[in-house]
Formats: structure tokens, C-alpha cells, sequence
């Protein structure tokens, strides 16, 4: 997983957004003769190079709206400033949108409920929601129910586009951009988007007149076609071929949003669709330094950034180097189950006899729920099944070590936050449980485990430097992730 994913992703859309300013309503014809190389200034709407279009700017709005949670009436509010030139606009004017964002944003300034504000026609099927709609992937990178991400999705494209066709098509770009918050390669994210979202049309009943629309980027692989049959007017369905065509058929982010841009006619908001994807791809340091210097108000831009991580980017609040000399421990190590039910300090392990339940799925003991989000990380569906299906935490174990497709840098990077989650939903679902790790007081937990460098600390507990952190041979993972759950419990 790429480093800075917001930064890649949101730089990634406007620096693609900038290159095809200029260059907007242009013909491929033209295009082929005098094709886009380098982040260039004026030509079509007269602006200075680096200036970024509608698409960043409603971007931003979206962005910046998250930061402070979920409200649509929020959004559509930013919306309506940046429409009067009071937020996120290059130069202080707006001089791009739309006219299906224009006719929404007038019914916002009316106080219309925000996700009826967008037109719901076939006419009405621009890509004004596609080109804006990328954030949501960092908002909802922990959901794993597609009918919470498909109705999230519709509501947000409605502020401006309310037609299925439009929503849909955010709901592919949003569900390939979550495969790729995963780690997965380009193609491997395309190829288990198709699946997911297939599956989704499966389980729902919507029209297949629409649903069949997607066809060459859900049945087969929209790469493989010819650009003479790829589109790049602002028709929605367009934008996106195009854009998921222009990342899969390059190697590299320059490429991919300069083969975007030299499509032609809607190169600014094609290259922006396109960037983003191909930012989360390549990482931040694939993005030309050339380009990213000169993008308008790019200290206001990395700010947003900044402040977007901070929301979304889960931190490890507790570790070895914040552990003081008078700090107390606490050790365990081992599932010893007793007779009687009485706890012991084992039920702090992932492998305690505690089931929980979890959107409907029962997870028998922390341990299944751990190599169960393993298995979903890496979309191994076979192996998912036989570990929900599994009795024995040990057998649980052995499976987790037999997901296809793992990544050591996609789980290094998930590992924490899901056994966190995970040991949360199981003390919280237990009386006794909670108590117990509360009534640790303030004790660093440690998992004096010998044999386990990442969970535990890699010494025993009679081991005569256990006291001693910083010869600790482990991460303590589990005791810190513990921690954190012993804390969101005593708040609670």
C-alpha cells in the first residue's frame, strides 16, 4: 500500500484536472497533432497554468465536508459557498460548471432537501458527481456492506445527479477505488470490483436496461477496447471508460492522465477521474514534481489533505516508546480455559470462548474475527467460509495462513486497526469481559508471549528483563490494541 493516500489520491485528481484545463473541448483529432506533454497555462479558458477546474474545487468541498462527518446538508452548503466564489476556487471567480451542478446548486440556495436537489432525467447523466465523488472512498474504507456504500453513494451523487445511470457509475469508480485502498494491484482491484458489483446487481432489482449499460466495464475488459470505441464527451457512462480505460492501459501516473487529457472534448474532468484512480495506484511520489509545484493553491490543498488523514487514517495511539519507568504492567500469555467460568487473565487473549456478533455474522472467539477480516482484506471468499465455519481457534489460525492473494505491506498496514475493532466488539458484548480489562486500570498490557515478536512482546513473563521495555524483542500489538479498548470501554 502506497504511502500518503490521501495526498496521493486528492493531488492525484487535481494535478489531472489542471493538465486538461487548457486543453478542454479540444478534439482528439486536434489532440493527436498537438497532443498535451506538460502542465500548460490560457488556451480554452484563458486561466494560468496549474488552475484546476469545477471537478477539484467540488472535490475539496466534499473532502472538507467529511472532515467533520457525514451531513449532506453540509456538503450541499459548501457546495452553494464555492457557486458564490467564497471557498475553494483557484483564482477567487468560478469560470467551469456544469449546467446539471448549476440547476442543483440553485435548489440548494432555495433550501431544497439536498438529495433532491439533482436532476433525475436521462438528459440528466452528466459526470458532475463522478468527478467530485472520490473522497467517499476514505469515509467509507471500513464498510464492507455494499448496500451501505451503494445508498451512501446515491445520496451524496443527488445533491447534483440523482439519476440511477449517475449514481451507479460512482458507485463502480468508489468500489474499484476501495480495492484499491486495499493494496491490490490495478488489475487485481478491476477484476474484484467486477465481482463485488455483479454481485450487488445480483442481490438487487434494478432495471437491466441500466445495469446493461455497464457492460463493458462489468462483463468484460474495458482495457481491451479500442480507443477509436472510447468516448470522452461529459456523458457520465463516457467518463467513466474512459477514465478506468486510461489507467489500465498505462504504466505509470504521467501516463495515464496525459493519455486521459488526449482523448479530447472533456479532458480536464476525463484526466481528474482518471488521476485520482492512477495516484492510488502509483503513490504520491509518482506525481511529476513539475506539475504538483505549480497547481494553484497547493499549500491550501496538502492543509486538506493533512486534515483528511487526520480523520480517516487510523493511528496506533499506544506504543513501546511511550511507556514511562513508573508505569505498572500487566502479562498474559496463553488461552487456559477454567472450570467453572471463572475469568482468568486468558480471556485477554484472541483465542477466550467469547462469541460476538457483528452485523448479523457470529465470530466465535477474536481470533476468528481477526483471520475472518484477513481473509476479506484480500477477498479470499473460499477461505472466509471455512473459518466462519470453523470450531477451534487453532484451526482458525491455520486457515488465516492460507488466504490467497496476501500482501505482508496491505496487512502490516491493516493488522492493528482490526484487531482493535475486534476485541472491542467482544469485551463490549461481555459483561464479565468488560470488567475485567477495565479493573487493569491504567497497567500497561503486555502479551509476554516468547515465541511472538508482532502480538506479543517476545519474552516470557519470568523472564528476567520482562520489566524492561526496551529489551522487549516485540511490538506488543496486542496488549496496545487492548489498551486502546480498555479505554474506549471505561469512557463508555
Amino acid at each position: 500500500m502506497k504511502n500518503k493516500n490521501v495526498h496521493s489520491a486528492l493531488l492525484g485528481l487535481a494535478v489531472g484536472d489542471a493538465l486538461g484545463v487548457s486543453a478542454e473541448f479540444k478534439s482528439r483529432t486536434y489532440l493527436k497533432q498537438n497532443p498535451v506533454k506538460e502542465m500548460e497555462g490560457y488556451g480554452t479558458h484563458n486561466q494560468p497554468v496549474g488552475t484546476w477546474s469545477d471537478d477539484s474545487s467540488l472535490t475539496f468541498c466534499l473532502a472538507e465536508s467529511l472532515c467533520n462527518g457525514y451531513s449532506l446538508e453540509d456538503i450541499a452548503q459548501k457546495f452553494l459557498k464555492w457557486y458564490n466564489a467564497e471557498t475553494w476556487t483557484p483564482h477567487g471567480k468560478v469560470f467551469d460548471i456544469g449546467i446539471a451542478t448549476s440547476k442543483a446548486i440553485n435548489e440548494i440556495a432555495k433550501g431544497t432537501d439536498p438529495v433532491l436537489c439533482g436532476g433525475n432525467r436521462e438528459a440528466d447523466n452528466g459526470n458532475g458527481s463522478l468527478m467530485r465523488i472520490l473522497p467517499m472512498i476514505f469515509y467509507l474504507q471500513h464498510e464492507t456492506n455494499h448496500q451501505v456504500i451503494f445508498d451512501r453513494i446515491k445520496e451524496v451523487s443527488s445533491i447534483t445527479h440523482a439519476h440511477f445511470r449517475s449514481v451507479f457509475a460512482c458507485f463502480i469508480y468508489i468500489v474499484y477505488g476501495l480495492e484499491l485502498l486495499k493494496g491490490s494491484d490495478k488489475k487485481a482491484a478491476y477484476l474484484n470490483m467486477q465481482v463485488a458489483v455483479k454481485k450487488f446487481i445480483a442481490s438487487n432489482t434494478f432495471e437491466s436496461s441500466e445495469t446493461n449499460l455497464f457492460k463493458r466495464v462489468l462483463e468484460s475488459d474495458i482495457s481491451t477496447v479500442s480507443e477509436d470505441e472510447i468516448y470522452s464527451s461529459g456523458y457520465v457512462l463516457h467518463s467513466l471508460e474512459a477514465s478506468l480505460w486510461s489507467v489500465l492501459t498505462t504504466q505509470s501516473y504521467a501516463d495515464a492522465v496525459l493519455k486521459a487529457v488526449n482523448l479530447g472534448e472533456d479532458t480536464d474532468t476525463t484526466a481528474a477521474i482518471a488521476g485520482g484512480l492512477a495516484g492510488l495506484i502509483y503513490g504520491f511520489e509518482s506525481i511529476p514534481a513539475t506539475w504538483v509545484n505549480v497547481l494553484v493553491k497547493r499549500t491550501e490543498i496538502e492543509k486538506l489533505c493533512a486534515q483528511m488523514e487526520a480523520k480517516f487514517v487510523k493511528k496506533q495511539k499506544y506504543n513501546i516508546s511511550a511507556i514511562k519507568e513508573t508505569d505498572e504492567f500487566f502479562f498474559f500469555w496463553e488461552h487456559q480455559a477454567t472450570d467453572g467460568g471463572v475469568l482468568t487473565k486468558s480471556c485477554l487473549t484472541q483465542w477466550w470462548d467469547a462469541p460476538f456478533i457483528v452485523n448479523q455474522i457470529e465470530y466465535k472467539t477474536a481470533e476468528h474475527w481477526m483471520m475472518s477480516k484477513k481473509a476479506e482484506l484480500f477477498n479470499d471468499q473460499e477461505i472466509l467460509m471455512k473459518i466462519l465455519a470453523a470450531t477451534l481457534p487453532e484451526e482458525v489460525k491455520s486457515l488465516g495462513r492460507q488466504v490467497k492473494n496476501y500482501n505482508e505491506a496491505v496487512w502490516s498496514e491493516n493488522r492493528y486497526e482490526i484487531v482493535r475493532e475486534g476485541n472491542f466488539h467482544k469485551f463490549s458484548q461481555h459483561k464479565a469481559l468488560r470488567e475485567f480489562l477495565i479493573n487493569t486500570g491504567n497497567k500497561i498490557l503486555a502479551e509476554a508471549s516468547p515465541v511472538d515478536n508482532i502480538w506479543g512482546i517476545g519474552l516470557s513473563e519470568d523472564d528476567p528483563e520482562v520489566r524492561n521495555f526496551d529489551k522487549w524483542k516485540g511490538l506488543n500489538l496486542l496488549g496496545f490494541a487492548l489498551m486502546e479498548v480498555r479505554g474506549q470501554l471505561d469512557f463508555n
